[in-house]
């Protein structure tokens, strides 16, 4: 077989199969080249791409089955029922992990962070899984332009789904920002608990990542307890943190939650 013809071998095989077959096909292509630079045959290379599709796609963390909660979605909006909308969201959000740790402190969440950045005419979601379910949550208006970023086509799909309903523009896309980088400017870029996956698994990209980003401020938050046997990480990532924004004059607020970490850096106005 040709490199071409390897190549393709390769992502066909994982836009067939049941797990992965909803990712993004640039991510695929680039891990698939990747893969075939260290493995000669085209079965150990999709064996390479879908270990990295694991770390990347993290499908442990939980996801609902969009299309009976899109139905479940419409037919509330339809019935004006805001308590059932509501109530929807929380279902949503508590399907995927992170979202369901920051369930709990999620008014209080973006009312701080708000008070440190402005309330934000335009917003970037980036790695976004179902955060902006949590738009109720927010306090912002349905003028917000909610930009939102992932490399799962049901999710955004279903995301775009929710944003029409609100009554928000339909502004989520595909789009895997370790591969091409956001063009949209926001008053403010939420990237959360995202950054130490991203860290792993496109080591060396995380300055270039944040210093392409066009907006303001920059909102990157961590988890402060390790998933496995509860390890105290703060201070951790605190340091982390510094050695992201070292010689940048980008000024960092802290906020601290029970099992969170945020911190708010200041870019400067775009």
């Amino acid at each position: 077989m040709s490199a071409d013809d390897n190549l393709t071998a390769v992502i066909t095989a994982i836009k067939q199969s049941k797990k992965y077959k909803d990712t993004s096909e640039d991510t695929i292509r680039d891990l698939a080249q990747t893969a075939l630079k260290q493995h000669k045959k085209p079965k150990a290379a999709i064996k390479a791409v879908r270990k990295r599709l694991h770390s990347i796609m993290a499908p442990y963390l939980g996801d609902p089955d969009y299309q009976t909660m899109a139905v479940s979605l419409e037919e509330a909006f339809q019935r004006g029922d805001s308590d059932e909308i509501k109530q929807l969201c929380l279902d949503i959000l508590n399907d995927h992990l992170s979202n369901r740790e920051r369930v709990p402190i999620m008014e209080a969440f973006y009312e701080q962070i708000w008070e440190i950045t402005g309330k934000p005419q335009r917003v970037m979601d980036i790695a976004c899984a179902l955060n902006p379910l949590a738009f109720l949550w927010m306090g912002l208006p349905i003028s917000t332009q909610f930009f939102a970023y992932d490399i799962h086509e049901p999710r955004i799909s279903f995301i775009n789904h929710y944003f029409e309903l609100q009554g928000l523009a339909p502004l989520a896309k595909v789009q895997d920002v370790a591969l091409e980088p956001i063009t949209e400017q926001a008053d403010v870029a939420l990237f959360l608990k995202e950054m130490p996956r991203f860290a792993r698994n496109y080591p060396g990209q995380e300055r270039p990542l944040l210093e392409s980003i066009q907006a303001e401020w920059l909102v990157l938050s961590y988890p402060t307890v390790s998933t496995h046997g509860g390890r105290n990480l703060t201070n951790r990532y605190r340091e982390f943190m510094q050695k992201l924004v070292e010689g940048h004059d980008w000024p960092i607020t802290e906020l601290l939650f029970e099992g969170e970490l945020v911190c708010c850096v200041h870019k400067g106005k775009i």
